[in-house]
């Protein structure tokens, strides 16, 4: 029975379009300050050397992962300084009692156009009596990001949790300033806001989905993400 559902549910997401963070990046900031208005957009990472980003990546998975890392702490002593920050800012992750799943895919149905779509992020979450944390490292602005929000909403709506129960921990780095750890409680209001927002970007009119070179029902993903906005794991 669980293997029959088990299948039915990838059915389901095969035959339904995905929807993830490099298909709405396509949109133009512009787009986006039309959306949200009262929101300033800030870039959900700084420019930064590509190659130190997407080493100070994979460390972080090979941290948590237990695997070696002192190779690329030698090599590049920018990103041992970044691993010590982060455990100096967040140490409740490096916890062995606390389990944290790293780069964990998180996806959630919305209804657009009378049709189901399905949002798909990934983002790393640690649970505290069932109740879901996310935790955001990267060379970024300290700040709460559209990543982030769509980040929160999916993750809210997978795990079926009051909007209010969750908060993201955003670690941000930078090459010469100190980190910093910015703690951020979601609700009810950003949530539905987030929604709409959502829902707005992906029914656009026809002329100007040609524009932002978004297609619907079939999104591309062939954009990378760490490449446009942020380096995450």
């Amino acid at each position: 029975m669980q293997l029959t559902a088990a299948w039915e549910r990838c059915y389901i997401l095969s035959t339904m379009p995905v929807i993830n963070l490099a298909d709405i990046q396509q949109i133009t900031k512009t787009q986006q300050q039309l959306l949200l208005p009262s929101q300033k957009y800030h870039p959900n990472r700084s420019a930064f050397d590509s190659i130190v980003a997407d080493n100070f990546s994979l460390v972080m998975k090979q941290l948590f992962l237990g695997l070696t890392i002192e190779p690329l702490l030698n090599a590049y002593p920018q990103i041992a300084q970044w691993v010590d920050q982060i455990q100096e800012l967040a140490p409740e992750i490096f916890q062995s009692r606390k389990k944290l799943l790293v780069d964990n895919p998180v996806i959630a149905p919305v209804a657009i156009n009378n049709d189901k779509y399905f949002i798909q992020v990934l983002t790393n979450i640690a649970f505290k009596q069932g109740i879901p944390r996310l935790y955001e490292w990267a060379i970024r602005y300290p700040y709460l990001s559209w990543q982030d929000r769509v980040k929160l909403w999916t993750t809210a709506r997978q795990y079926s949790v009051i909007p209010n129960q969750i908060q993201i921990v955003i670690l941000a780095l930078h090459p010469v300033k100190p980190a910093q750890r910015l703690n951020v409680r979601w609700n009810k209001k950003e949530q539905m806001q987030t929604e709409k927002w959502l829902i707005k970007l992906l029914t656009k009119p026809q002329d100007e989905k040609s524009q932002s070179n978004i297609v619907i029902p079939e999104l591309s993903s062939m954009v990378n993400l760490e490449a446009i906005t942020e380096v995450k794991i």
